[in-house]
Protein backbone atom coordinates (compact mmCIF):
# COMPACT_ATOMS: atom_id res chain seq x y z
CA UNK A 1 0.00 0.00 0.00
CA UNK A 2 1.37 3.43 -1.49
CA UNK A 3 2.40 5.31 1.98
CA UNK A 4 1.73 9.22 2.78
CA UNK A 5 5.16 10.08 2.48
CA UNK A 6 5.52 8.56 -1.25
CA UNK A 7 2.63 10.68 -2.39
CA UNK A 8 3.88 13.72 -0.91
CA UNK A 9 7.22 13.03 -2.91
CA UNK A 10 5.45 11.93 -5.80
CA UNK A 11 3.39 15.52 -5.98
CA UNK A 12 4.21 17.09 -9.86
CA UNK A 13 5.65 20.44 -8.80
CA UNK A 14 5.37 23.60 -9.64
CA UNK A 15 1.92 23.32 -9.37
CA UNK A 16 0.38 25.78 -11.23
CA UNK A 17 -2.75 28.17 -10.54
CA UNK A 18 -4.07 31.12 -13.32
CA UNK A 19 -1.34 33.49 -11.59
CA UNK A 20 1.34 31.64 -9.50
CA UNK A 21 3.56 28.54 -9.81
CA UNK A 22 3.76 26.58 -6.47
CA UNK A 23 7.39 25.05 -6.58
CA UNK A 24 10.57 24.53 -4.20
CA UNK A 25 12.59 27.36 -3.45
CA UNK A 26 15.23 28.51 -5.36
CA UNK A 27 18.51 29.86 -4.37
CA UNK A 28 18.15 32.86 -7.09
CA UNK A 29 14.96 33.95 -5.15
CA UNK A 30 16.41 34.11 -1.71
CA UNK A 31 17.43 37.70 -1.42
CA UNK A 32 14.08 38.64 -2.50
CA UNK A 33 12.45 36.72 0.09
CA UNK A 34 14.79 37.95 2.52
CA UNK A 35 13.49 41.14 1.65
CA UNK A 36 10.40 40.13 1.45
CA UNK A 37 10.42 38.19 4.99
CA UNK A 38 12.43 41.48 6.82
CA UNK A 39 8.92 43.63 6.57
CA UNK A 40 7.59 42.53 10.33
CA UNK A 41 4.51 41.88 9.76
CA UNK A 42 4.93 38.46 8.46
CA UNK A 43 6.31 37.64 11.35
CA UNK A 44 4.08 38.96 13.86
CA UNK A 45 1.09 36.66 12.39
CA UNK A 46 3.54 33.46 12.11
CA UNK A 47 4.50 31.25 14.70
CA UNK A 48 7.67 30.37 13.31
CA UNK A 49 8.85 32.64 11.21
CA UNK A 50 11.96 34.54 12.70
CA UNK A 51 12.39 38.14 12.96
CA UNK A 52 14.53 39.89 11.91
CA UNK A 53 15.39 38.00 8.56
CA UNK A 54 18.82 36.97 7.48
CA UNK A 55 20.18 35.44 4.23
CA UNK A 56 20.99 32.37 5.78
CA UNK A 57 17.79 31.71 7.42
CA UNK A 58 16.70 32.00 3.59
CA UNK A 59 19.12 29.37 2.46
CA UNK A 60 18.72 27.07 5.48
CA UNK A 61 14.37 27.28 4.13
CA UNK A 62 15.54 26.41 1.11
CA UNK A 63 17.79 23.21 1.84
CA UNK A 64 14.97 21.81 4.93
CA UNK A 65 12.11 22.50 2.45
CA UNK A 66 13.87 20.07 -0.35
CA UNK A 67 14.76 17.80 2.40
CA UNK A 68 11.41 17.29 3.93
CA UNK A 69 10.12 16.53 0.39
CA UNK A 70 12.67 14.35 0.07
CA UNK A 71 11.80 12.84 2.84
CA UNK A 72 7.97 12.69 2.64
CA UNK A 73 7.15 14.97 5.82
CA UNK A 74 5.67 17.74 4.06
CA UNK A 75 5.38 20.28 1.28
CA UNK A 76 7.21 23.84 1.66
CA UNK A 77 6.34 25.87 -1.15
CA UNK A 78 7.11 28.96 -2.62
CA UNK A 79 4.66 31.24 -4.39
CA UNK A 80 6.06 32.63 -7.39
CA UNK A 81 3.77 35.18 -10.01
CA UNK A 82 3.84 33.29 -13.30
CA UNK A 83 3.63 37.06 -14.84
CA UNK A 84 7.34 38.18 -13.67
CA UNK A 85 8.74 34.88 -11.89
CA UNK A 86 8.39 37.42 -8.60
CA UNK A 87 8.78 35.19 -5.38
CA UNK A 88 5.74 36.99 -3.25
CA UNK A 89 5.46 34.46 -0.34
CA UNK A 90 5.14 30.70 0.72
CA UNK A 91 2.63 27.78 0.96
CA UNK A 92 3.06 24.62 2.87
CA UNK A 93 1.57 21.34 4.35
CA UNK A 94 3.04 20.52 7.62
CA UNK A 95 2.52 17.84 9.98
CA UNK A 96 1.64 15.26 7.98
CA UNK A 97 -0.27 12.57 10.30
CA UNK A 98 -0.51 9.53 8.42
CA UNK A 99 -2.36 7.42 10.82
CA UNK A 100 -5.43 10.25 10.61
CA UNK A 101 -3.99 11.23 7.29
CA UNK A 102 -4.31 15.17 8.25
CA UNK A 103 -2.18 17.73 7.86
CA UNK A 104 -2.06 21.68 8.90
CA UNK A 105 -1.90 23.73 6.15
CA UNK A 106 0.59 27.28 6.40
CA UNK A 107 0.83 30.26 4.36
CA UNK A 108 1.87 33.79 3.82
CA UNK A 109 2.40 36.47 1.46
CA UNK A 110 4.56 39.69 1.20
CA UNK A 111 3.41 43.37 1.87
CA UNK A 112 3.24 44.53 -1.61
CA UNK A 113 1.37 41.26 -3.22
CA UNK A 114 -1.30 41.39 -0.14
CA UNK A 115 -5.04 42.08 -0.92
CA UNK A 116 -5.08 41.04 -4.27
CA UNK A 117 -6.17 37.24 -4.07
CA UNK A 118 -2.89 35.46 -4.26
CA UNK A 119 -2.90 34.07 -0.97
CA UNK A 120 -5.93 32.43 -1.20
CA UNK A 121 -4.84 31.05 -4.64
CA UNK A 122 -2.39 29.94 -3.52
CA UNK A 123 -3.69 28.20 -0.34
CA UNK A 124 -6.61 26.69 -2.25
CA UNK A 125 -4.51 24.97 -4.63
CA UNK A 126 -2.60 23.35 -2.13
CA UNK A 127 -5.79 22.32 -0.32
CA UNK A 128 -6.64 20.74 -3.61
CA UNK A 129 -3.78 18.88 -3.54
CA UNK A 130 -3.53 17.69 0.07
CA UNK A 131 -7.01 16.11 -0.66
CA UNK A 132 -6.37 14.73 -3.86
CA UNK A 133 -3.31 13.74 -4.31
CA UNK A 134 -2.40 13.34 -0.95
CA UNK A 135 -5.62 11.84 -0.01
CA UNK A 136 -5.91 13.63 3.13
CA UNK A 137 -9.20 13.72 5.10
CA UNK A 138 -8.91 16.54 6.97
CA UNK A 139 -6.55 19.90 6.81
CA UNK A 140 -6.19 22.23 9.85
CA UNK A 141 -4.91 26.00 9.91
CA UNK A 142 -4.56 27.84 12.98
CA UNK A 143 -4.23 31.92 12.87
CA UNK A 144 -3.54 34.43 15.67
CA UNK A 145 -6.80 36.86 16.90
CA UNK A 146 -6.63 39.77 14.87
CA UNK A 147 -5.64 38.60 11.77
CA UNK A 148 -8.70 39.28 10.00
CA UNK A 149 -6.77 38.72 6.36
CA UNK A 150 -6.11 35.59 6.81
CA UNK A 151 -9.81 34.53 8.51
CA UNK A 152 -11.29 35.94 5.53
CA UNK A 153 -8.64 33.77 3.27
CA UNK A 154 -9.37 30.48 5.02
CA UNK A 155 -13.26 31.16 5.32
CA UNK A 156 -12.99 32.07 1.01
CA UNK A 157 -11.31 28.72 0.57
CA UNK A 158 -14.20 26.67 2.57
CA UNK A 159 -12.23 26.34 5.82
CA UNK A 160 -14.83 26.63 8.84
CA UNK A 161 -13.86 27.94 12.32
CA UNK A 162 -13.71 25.01 15.05
CA UNK A 163 -12.58 27.18 17.87
CA UNK A 164 -10.12 28.93 20.00
CA UNK A 165 -7.34 27.51 21.97
CA UNK A 166 -6.20 30.09 24.93
CA UNK A 167 -2.50 30.52 25.66
CA UNK A 168 -2.12 27.10 22.74
CA UNK A 169 1.69 28.61 21.48
CA UNK A 170 4.71 30.25 23.00
CA UNK A 171 5.98 32.99 20.61
CA UNK A 172 9.24 35.39 21.79
CA UNK A 173 8.50 34.40 25.72
CA UNK A 174 4.41 35.39 25.06
CA UNK A 175 1.94 32.53 25.15
CA UNK A 176 -0.84 33.22 22.44
CA UNK A 177 -4.32 32.49 21.91
CA UNK A 178 -4.80 30.64 18.40
CA UNK A 179 -8.37 30.17 16.56
CA UNK A 180 -8.46 26.75 14.57
CA UNK A 181 -9.65 25.98 11.45
CA UNK A 182 -10.29 22.87 9.84
CA UNK A 183 -11.49 21.96 6.05
CA UNK A 184 -12.52 17.88 5.65
CA UNK A 185 -12.37 16.29 1.98
CA UNK A 186 -16.17 15.56 2.48
CA UNK A 187 -16.59 19.65 2.52
CA UNK A 188 -18.98 20.73 -0.05
CA UNK A 189 -16.95 23.92 -1.36
CA UNK A 190 -18.19 26.15 -3.96
CA UNK A 191 -15.09 28.22 -5.46
CA UNK A 192 -14.67 31.31 -7.79
CA UNK A 193 -12.75 29.71 -10.90
CA UNK A 194 -9.82 32.03 -9.90
CA UNK A 195 -9.08 29.98 -7.04
CA UNK A 196 -8.87 26.60 -8.93
CA UNK A 197 -5.57 25.30 -10.21
CA UNK A 198 -5.03 25.61 -13.70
Amino acid sequence: MERLSDRVRRVPLPIRTSRLLLGLPRREHVPALVELLAERSVSRWTLHMPYPYRTEDGIEYLARARARRRQGLGLSLQVVRRSDDAPIGGVGLHGLDAEHSSAELGYWIGRPYRRQGYGAEAAAALVTVGFRRLRLHRIEARVFPGNAGSVRLLRRIGFQFEGRARAAVEKQGVWRTELRFARLDTDRVSRPRALRPA
